[in-house]
């Protein structure tokens, strides 16, 4: 999907949906009076008519509305050329409508996400964390997000929003046999050894852990026996417990316990952790209560 390609239907689908000019911004006009005014997301994409240029068109509107609550010029051109280059990857060199209008939607729902994120709302069930690195245009728009809105762990959170973009293709790659890289994690000895606490933990932490264990499909390929699968647990109980229940934890350690693979082994070496005599114990009851909310997509 390549955004700049649509621009000059966006105005005909806001019109065609009752809405008004995409140029209006949150400097010029209060929230409040842009969301009633602007154009339902769903009767647009009706009123489309199934045409695929009308039906980005409609998401870019809505991509539009959402960002004007929360971003300055800046971080919306910065947000804007982000999707465009993950747009472009996710339909691939062919570049089909089929794909540009599947990513269109799929961005319409991390744009919302991404909107509650920045205003400090936790609502419904967090993403998993997306493994790898992210495209420059994306931690571009990362760090000027967060610049902008500085709430807890907003790097990790930010990124965390790329496994609402994950594809097929993506899928089936990430199935392939991977080594166990990371492994093993400090123990909560060490982690005490070390010093860190609270939100120096919480970055260490980021940086640790590994991202094949953080990623929704990458988990599935971890070959972790018992003994590595205790020592991850155990790993983000100590880290969890030591940095307040800091969310950056479980929404990175949430893949593990959603997992095909993995998860019920996971989710009953946490509950037998939080059952145990071990000083790590309440810390493991904690973060299972906390794994579940998120699981059940009720996150306190």
């Amino acid at each position: 999907m390549r955004l700049r390609r649509y621009v000059s239907l966006l105005g005909l689908a806001l019109a065609a949906c009752g809405g008004g000019s995409p140029g209006a911004t949150a400097s010029q006009a209060p929230v409040a009076d842009q969301e009633q005014a602007a154009p339902d997301y769903a009767a647009c994409r009706d009123a489309a008519g199934g045409t695929p240029s009308a039906m980005i068109a409609c998401a870019d509107a809505e991509i539009a509305r959402v960002g004007s609550a929360v971003d300055s010029p800046e971080a919306a051109a910065a947000f804007q050329a982000a999707l465009q280059q993950l747009g472009d990857a996710y339909a691939g060199p062919d570049g089909g409508q089929a794909a540009q209008v599947t990513f269109a939607d799929r961005a319409v729902r991390l744009a919302r996400r991404r909107a509650e994120l920045l205003a400090g709302a936790v609502t419904g069930k967090a993403p998993l964390p997306s493994s790898g690195t992210p495209h420059p245009a994306w931690s571009r728009s990362r760090d000027l997000s967060c610049r902008e809105h500085p709430v807890p762990r907003c790097a990790a959170r930010y990124d965390a929003l790329l496994a609402l973009l994950d594809t097929p293709a993506k899928e089936a790659a990430m199935t392939r046999p991977a080594p166990a890289s990371g492994l093993p994690l400090p123990t909560c000895a060490q982690l005490h050894a070390e010093g860190k606490v609270g939100s120096a933990l919480a970055d260490a932490f980021y940086a640790r852990y590994p991202k094949s264990l953080a990623g929704e499909q990458s988990v599935e390929a971890m070959p972790l026996d018992a003994a590595a699968l205790d020592n991850v647990v155990r790993y983000l109980a100590c880290v969890a417990g030591a940095t307040d229940y800091d969310p950056v934890v479980v929404e990175n350690g949430l893949a593990l316990f959603a997992s095909k693979r993995h998860g019920a082994a996971a989710l009953r070496a946490l509950e037998d952790l939080g059952k145990s005599a071990d000083p790590a114990a309440e810390a493991a009851r904690r973060l299972h209560a906390q794994v579940r909310a998120y699981l059940d997509g009720t996150p306190g």
